[in-house]
């Protein structure tokens, strides 16, 4: 009976829809490929700690044509670990093999979009700055709470102005993640609580 060919993880993804594109793009440049792992429930935002373990695998004599589709897939400065590297420790086909460790790639128009979808901070929760997601998302509460009970109108707008400021910033955020680097917890607090200010600010003088 012939020996079954080895299988290699190329990708480790904690995003069921990022992982499906690659599937999709190797599939259509004629490189047989699959997905294996957990998909888990997904969480809200930055899925934090999630079950989410999709692993995308091919065969060994696939690989060096599976990593050059990657490569035009994904940005140009997103690195591509070595053959060597990529070798099963144990002879698992799906576990136990040495990877370095990827950064995952965010994209600003998600972060955008969320911020407006799920109006709690999630630009920069998306992006990985959670101390200035937790300001945000304290200050909009805050806003909101204070419209409610004292019946005042630019207490609304305020807080929509900080759901702007989170989306407009996140931007930025994005990129630096993408970088690998994130602002520090106290930068992104001192920022974070600027933009609530501005926001607060820009809406009393609203007439």
């Amino acid at each position: 009976m012939p020996e079954r060919a080895e299988w290699i993880v190329v990708r480790h993804y904690d995003d069921g829809l990022t992982a499906q594109i690659a599937l999709d793009f190797l599939r259509d440049h004629g490189v047989p490929v699959a997905i294996r792992g957990n998909s888990g429930a997904t969480a809200i935002l930055n899925r934090f700690d999630s079950a989410i373990d999709v692993r995308l695998v091919v065969r060994q004599k696939h690989l060096a044509r599976a990593l050059e589709a990657l490569t035009a897939l994904e940005s140009p400065g997103t690195p591509i670990e070595a053959r060597e590297e990529l070798m099963p420790v144990s002879g698992h086909p799906y576990r136990d093999v040495q990877v370095e460790p990827e950064r995952r790639q965010r994209y600003r128009r998600a972060a955008f979009a969320l911020a407006f979808m799920l109006p709690i901070g999630s630009g920069h929760f998306y992006a990985g700055e959670n101390v200035a997601g937790a300001v945000l998302a304290a200050a909009i509460a805050g806003c909101a709470a204070t419209a409610v009970v004292m019946h005042a109108d630019r207490m609304w707008i305020a807080a929509m102005f900080v759901v702007a400021c989170d989306a407009l910033t996140s931007l930025a955020a994005v990129a630096r993640a993408n970088a690998g680097a994130a602002a520090s917890p106290r930068v992104q607090a001192v920022r974070a609580t600027a933009c609530a200010a501005f926001a607060l600010v820009a809406s009393l003088l609203l007439r």
